[in-house]
């Protein structure tokens, strides 16, 4: 198996150690003999990595129960090192908890989230033991009466963050004015609300979103209490950032920003808290290797079409809206030179950049993509019949 490089700071971490940078987790040599192994394109999944982001929010959370969120990353090579690290999961679907259960999760472990579910979501779900979910509209509460009686269930809130990447708060979440008259009708139908959610937003590179999203909490769950629901579990979702052609702060200063948000907002009263983690925790544990298939001069820029693209690998690019950083071996004592660098299918849409410029590659030559392992192999689609990338899990 492939070594795990250490991580090592760009020239703006270096300076600003808070910060960390996108690095790949394995070396060209290392991806050259993987490669040869198992072919390309290979996401190269690192469990040094993955339970190194685990054991740091574990850290600098205290107290939080982490509930993996699935849907960044449904693969056992994920999954399951989480599962024997200790973690809880987040699912939004009967395909999300079999996942869960085949890697040894267990449905006293999850938590479904999906605040829309179907009927048959549902009760597959409730079927197989899932014992916790989430609404955010009175359209649901008929679905759970009926399905889930004795199920506990949270409250999911819309909420506000100015530094999000994606604003998840425009499609779920219950408004401020609409929360404890849902909290009361799901009390009327015989169902038992026992806390609260939310989601400050994709790749949310401010904890101090988080900070003003708990003092709204904490006001609903004051009005709650007054209205005679007594809530016991809050759960502030997900939305740690990761690295991927800018820094982003480190997990350990990001998350303890958001134990003493929590200690200001709700250290005063006793709450179970979670947190549902997905890009901030498996992000940077995978890397793609991709290899160039051909080259050619179009108007006197250089192309590049490799054999991964956005409806692979790079799906993320259209529906999580980031850019993903190139790296050719030896980079740095190589010219550069603009380019445009093009996914393996018929569709000329299919670019994966335009803006980052990279040596004169060879036909052959491969590429490593870092921060690979969120809402990539995760969207990825076979297109034109083309295979999906092969993960592999490495030390």
């Amino acid at each position: 198996m492939a070594t795990v490089l250490e991580s090592h700071s760009s020239s703006e971490t270096t300076t600003s150690p808070v910060y960390r940078s996108a690095q790949p987790v394995v070396s060209f040599a290392e991806a050259e003999s993987l490669a040869g192994q198992f072919g390309s394109p290979l996401l190269v999944a690192s469990r040094t990595v993955l339970l190194r982001n685990y054991e740091a929010m574990r850290s600098s959370l205290p107290g939080v129960e982490l509930f993996y969120a699935a849907k960044a990353n449904p693969a056992d090579a994920i999954l399951r090192p989480l599962c024997e690290a200790g973690s809880s999961v987040d699912v939004c679907s009967y395909g999300e908890m079999q996942a869960a259960l085949a890697a040894g999760f267990t449905p006293e472990m999850m938590i479904h989230t999906h605040p829309c579910k179907t009927v048959q979501n549902l009760t597959c779900c409730y079927a197989a033991g899932v014992r916790w979910f989430v609404y955010d509209n009175a359209g649901e509460i008929p679905k759970l009466a009926e399905h889930a009686r004795d199920a506990s269930l949270l409250l999911r809130l819309a909420v506000s963050s100015s530094s999000s990447l994606i604003n998840l708060s425009a499609k779920f979440g219950a408004f401020e004015a609409d929360a404890v008259p849902l909290m009361l009708a799901a009390r009327d139908a015989g169902l038992t609300v026992r806390g609260m959610s939310f989601h400050v937003g994709s790749q949310c590179r401010s904890p101090e979103d988080f900070h003003n999203a708990l003092c709204q909490a904490r006001r609903i769950w004051d009005r709650a209490a007054k209205a005679g629901i007594a809530l016991e579990v809050l759960d502030v979702g997900g939305g740690f950032p990761a690295p991927y052609l800018d820094s982003v702060l480190t997990l350990d200063v990001y998350c303890r920003s958001l134990a003493r948000a929590l200690e200001e907002t709700f250290g005063d009263i006793p709450v179970r808290v979670i947190a549902e983690p997905g890009r901030g925790l498996v992000a940077e544990t995978m890397t793609l290797v991709t290899r160039v298939l051909g080259k050619s001069e179009r108007g006197g820029t250089r192309w590049y079409i490799i054999d991964d693209g956005l409806y692979g690998s790079f799906s993320g690019q259209v529906f999580d809206h980031v850019e993903y950083p190139l790296m050719a071996s030896a980079a740095a004592e190589r010219e550069l030179f603009p380019c445009v660098v093009a996914g393996p299918t018929c569709d000329s849409s299919d670019v994966v950049t335009r803006e980052q410029p990279l040596p004169d590659l060879e036909i052959g030559e491969l590429l490593l993509v870092p921060t690979m392992g969120a809402y990539t192999c995760a969207s990825a689609s076979n297109f034109n019949g083309l295979d999906l990338a092969r993960i592999i899990g490495v030390e």
